[in-house]
């Protein structure tokens, strides 16, 4: 019995070491698509060609979502702007509730862009950046209660099922120790957007399922955790041919030129420059380049900034040597990393597709008329959506179980303690 005992004991440590000792380093053994990527900069991750895969721009919008700073973004959100495959260009927006009209969240979202979000309040979670009265550090029960009420505002107000809602990006940009991480894995969204990274190295969307390199993360926090199919969509400091500084988003114009002006030409060669960066062949590699655009800043100097964008985004869609860009949202972007698809299969891929739906960026709509509508489809489908809500946990929780291998580990551990009781009964018990 004793020598059962051993065996037993040993094979329970071969399934303990099987399950939690996974290999910290992350390699394309251990790390598959379309549940899994290592963080690799300055080179393409893909199995294709890097002339056969597309540079995809990702337009951000963060900021108060209103009717005045919604006017601007009808200038190009419009099927006046295609990509390639004659699919009408899309973005993504992190909303928050301050000003917010969740009736145009719900317009954005009905004209097939995609709605993400970052806190509630928009406040600075981790130093205060803009004097903010009565301000504090947050605890992690205020990114809880923070992150909970944004979603519960998305849900009820704009009407945008839970499912829909992907993505999270940090207020400000500002990591606090990582406390967003588990709430966001919690809420069972797909991917992060905070991650700010130096100019010179450019990092490719990749899975939290391993440790990586942070030395060039501008705002990483060292208190880093895994967090197993959770992507992040890294963010990149912008620069100026022959400037002696970085700036951290498009609407810091700390690196722009002082003794030019700031005139549409200069914002035009601005974003023109760093796109060129991104989708060199042997820098950026493609990498995806994203813009983060701030709406109210946008709101301003119309005339020069909007105008410089809507000349870019132009310039990129009517010229024929830029035929393998596309305008796409994170959601978007984020299939096609799973699921990467050479240049010549990108009109028929399913997550770059479009109907035949009659985009209207119609300024006029009520909140008031939409919360009430919102009010009777809740009463009539609450029960239905609560066990939905229940179905899709128990898959989630399915699917992350054999995703990690343990019911692999499980099985086969099972059955070689099987093969060792019955060798034992066979060649032991009886003498």
């Amino acid at each position: 019995m004793i020598f059962l005992h051993l065996i037993l004991s040993f094979f329970c440590f071969l399934t303990l070491t099987s399950v939690f000792c996974i290999d910290k380093i992350c390699n394309k053994n251990n790390c598959q698509l379309p549940y899994c990527q290592c963080a690799v900069s300055n080179s393409n991750p893909t199995s294709l060609d890097i002339t056969d895969i597309p540079q995809l721009v990702l337009l951000t919008f963060v900021g108060n979502l209103n009717k005045y700073t919604f006017d601007p973004i009808r200038s190009f959100l419009n099927p006046t702007y295609r990509n390639p495959n004659e699919c009408p260009i899309s973005s993504t927006f992190f909303v928050n509730d301050n000003y917010t009209e969740y009736c145009l969240v719900q317009r954005l979202f009905d004209n097939h862009n995609e709605i993400a979000m970052t806190t509630s309040s928009n406040k600075c979670p981790l130093t205060n950046c803009y004097d903010e009265n009565n301000w504090r550090r947050w605890s992690d029960n205020d990114w809880k209660r923070e992150i909970k009420q944004q979603r519960l505002n998305l849900i009820e107000q704009s009407k945008i099922h839970q499912s829909h809602i992907k993505g999270f990006r940090v207020p400000h940009l500002q990591i606090d120790d990582n406390k967003h991480f588990e709430h966001i894995r919690n809420f069972h969204f797909h991917y992060d957007s905070s991650m700010l990274f130096k100019s010179s190295n450019f990092i490719w969307p990749f899975t939290l399922n391993y440790s990586f390199n942070q030395t060039d993360c501008i705002n990483c926090d060292d208190s880093y955790q895994t967090i197993e199919t959770l992507w992040q969509f890294p963010l990149h400091e912008w620069t100026y041919p022959n400037a002696t500084a970085s700036c951290r988003i498009l609407s810091d114009s700390t690196c722009l030129p002082d003794d030019e002006p700031y005139t549409v030409d200069l914002f035009f060669d601005f974003i023109k420059y760093n796109f060129d960066r991104h989708s060199s062949l042997t820098l950026g590699h493609r990498s995806p380049f994203i813009i983060e655009l701030d709406l109210f800043w946008l709101l301003e100097h119309q005339n020069i900034r909007l105008e410089a964008l809507i000349r870019f985004i132009e310039y990129i869609l009517n010229s024929e040597d830029y035929d393998y860009v596309y305008f796409v949202s994170i959601e978007q972007a984020l299939e096609w990393l799973k699921y990467p698809r050479k240049l010549d299969e990108l009109k028929d891929f399913w997550a770059f597709s479009c109907s035949n739906t009659i985009y209207e960026y119609d300024i006029d709509c009520s909140d008031i008329e939409l919360n009430l509508l919102t009010q009777d489809v809740k009463e009539s489908t609450s029960k239905n959506d609560s066990n939905i809500t229940d179905s899709q946990l128990i898959d989630r929780q399915a699917e992350d179980l054999f995703r990690s291998s343990i019911a692999f580990h499980s099985i086969w551990i099972f059955i070689l303690l099987i093969l060792t009781v019955l060798f034992y009964d066979k060649y032991f018990v009886h003498k």
